[in-house]
């Protein structure tokens, strides 16, 4: 009897033993093929690599091209730019010999003067190519003759300032049909002379004195220079030049002493600033 029991005991033992050893055999096996796995399937991850390089190189190549043409279109700006530069230098030039004429005519105290509405509407062309369009507030109503000069400008709107430029040298030339005699200067659609400073025969209108005429007290805002370039001084305009101030030294109101010569009509002032190498294209700003 006990030897029945041993021996079933044995079976069992044994059974027990072979289904361990049979699981550890799975589990090794299941072991081994999760780890070759991954190694077998490494590269398949690299296969979309070259699509991906592909796009990548797709992706540069567009960049390159659209790299390639933004220069092109910026060459073609700047040919359009270098165009519109040279145009605007000749207008610039009628308009700087126009500007020219009428200081010289204000120079000439025996010339007939123009009508009060000539006069306005050179002011505010002047006023549009050399500041833009009007942005100061109206004056008061007391002011009549800066309310008439404002409104002169203003009424232009948002007038380009070359259209105010070609008006202007229009309406010089409209009143005095010869002012170009005699110059080099030739302009867009026009050829003729501008007049030099020290041209003979009739001069233009009286109308610098006027049109240009601004508002008392800034005077504070202004240095030596330009208020003896704004009253004809020449010999203390002479002692600033010497002392080494810049001719085309700017006001408060961003004026040069040309500026002011002009308007008042000083051509022994303006003949001054100009062989100082005074910039006759300065602009107010």
């Amino acid at each position: 009897m006990a030897d029945w029991q041993q021996l079933v005991q044995s079976i069992v033992l044994g059974l027990l033993f072979s289904f361990l050893v049979a699981k550890l055999i799975s589990v090794v096996l299941s072991f081994k093929e999760d780890n070759f796995s991954p190694s077998r399937s490494a590269p398949r991850p690299g296969i979309p690599e070259g699509p991906a390089n592909d796009a990548d190189s797709l992706i540069a190549e567009q960049g390159s091209i659209r790299n390639d043409s933004v220069p092109a279109s910026d060459a073609e700006d700047d040919d359009d730019d270098d165009w519109e530069g040279v145009e605007s230098t000749e207008l610039d030039e009628a308009f700087s010999a126009a500007t020219a004429f009428v200081a010289a005519a204000a120079a000439d105290r025996l010339s007939e003067k123009v009508s009060n509405d000539v006069q306005l509407s050179l002011y505010g062309l002047y006023k549009i190519a050399t500041e833009g369009p009007c942005s100061t507030p109206q004056p008061s109503a007391l002011k009549i003759k800066a309310r008439a000069k404002w409104q002169a400008w203003q009424k232009l709107g948002a007038m380009p300032p070359e259209e105010a430029m070609l008006k202007y040298i229009d309406l010089v030339t409209e009143l005095y049909p010869s002012w170009l005699a005699g110059s080099t200067l030739k302009s867009k659609g026009r050829e003729g002379d501008a007049p030099s400073m020290d041209a003979k025969g009739p001069m233009g209108p009286v109308f610098s004195t006027f049109v240009y005429e601004e508002e008392s007290g800034n005077e504070s805002k202004m240095d030596a220079i330009h208020a003896f370039a704004r009253e004809g001084e020449v010999d203390n305009l002479l002692k600033c030049i010497e002392g080494g101030i810049s001719v085309n030294l700017r006001d408060g109101e961003g004026r040069t002493p040309l500026h002011w010569a002009v308007d008042r009509g000083h051509l022994n002032i303006t003949e001054l600033l100009v062989k100082s190498n005074a910039d006759v294209d300065a602009k107010v700003v």
